[in-house]
């Protein structure tokens, strides 16, 4: 969760992501959600990458930060303070989801 500029701020715009920075065979995608907590603009952002990857090398906190550095991305969080942060690992299907 970032403060954010509120000139870079769209109370309500959500925006769904899928594909980059991942390649064609990793599924993943992010979410931005642009929200105001006591008149204070905020932006939670997130990076999903499904556990059934190939690469054993692939980091997806790497894969996150890199997803930040996006052109459309990157202008939202110049300026902006980091609040609150977390990781998941979350089941899509098997015999433990």
């Amino acid at each position: 969760m970032w403060e954010v500029d509120k000139s870079k701020h769209e109370p309500g715009l959500v925006l769904h992501t899928a594909g980059w920075p991942m390649d064609t065979h990793t599924y993943g995608g992010s979410f931005v959600y642009h929200i105001v907590d006591n008149d204070q603009p905020l932006v939670v952002v997130g990076y999903v990458v499904a556990l059934d990857y190939k690469n054993p090398y692939l980091n997806p906190y790497k894969e996150f930060q890199r997803f930040k550095t996006h052109p459309k991305i990157r202008p939202l969080f110049e300026n902006g303070k980091r609040i609150g942060y977390g990781a998941r690992a979350l089941n899509e299907g098997g015999y433990q989801a």
